[in-house]
């Protein structure tokens, strides 16, 4: 949850707040959660695998930036992270067992693609949010 409340709670709102383009909030918000995942190499997480991660890790904040950009509401986000956390763990306890690690394999590519595509469609601008009981000008 702590992830989510960081980078697509506070960065994504000082972002909007600051007036960037939405490319540029997806994609610093992406970065951010990503990077959060290179203290892996300090417990001992292979070069490459982290490497793999980061790269999954990014493609999945985009599509977690979407879901948030789709919905309006941060539960989502978490509730989208949560849901791959078990089977992440599950694969992390019982590598190589019946043939299982391919298809979360493939289900990783379909991720990091999905999300690098998807990446390449967002436009435009998000307006501010108003402070409550204030309207915008007609």
């Amino acid at each position: 949850m702590r992830p989510e409340v960081l980078t697509r709670g506070f960065v994504v709102q000082l972002l909007r707040r600051a007036g960037y383009r939405e490319i540029a909030v997806a994609t610093v918000s992406a970065a951010i959660f990503s990077a959060l995942h290179a203290g892996n190499l300090l417990n001992g997480q292979g070069v490459l695998t982290t490497v793999i991660q980061l790269v999954y890790t990014f493609a999945f904040g985009i599509l977690m930036y979407l879901t948030l950009r789709v919905t309006g509401n941060l539960v989502w986000p978490i509730l989208l992270h949560a849901a791959t956390d078990p089977s992440t763990a599950l694969m992390a306890s019982f590598p190589r067992d019946g043939g299982l690690e391919i298809v979360a394999g493939l289900g990783n590519f379909f991720v990091i693609g999905t999300g690098l595509i998807l990446l390449c469609f967002i436009r435009g601008h998000v307006e501010p949010e108003l402070p409550i009981g204030e309207r915008r000008a007609a």
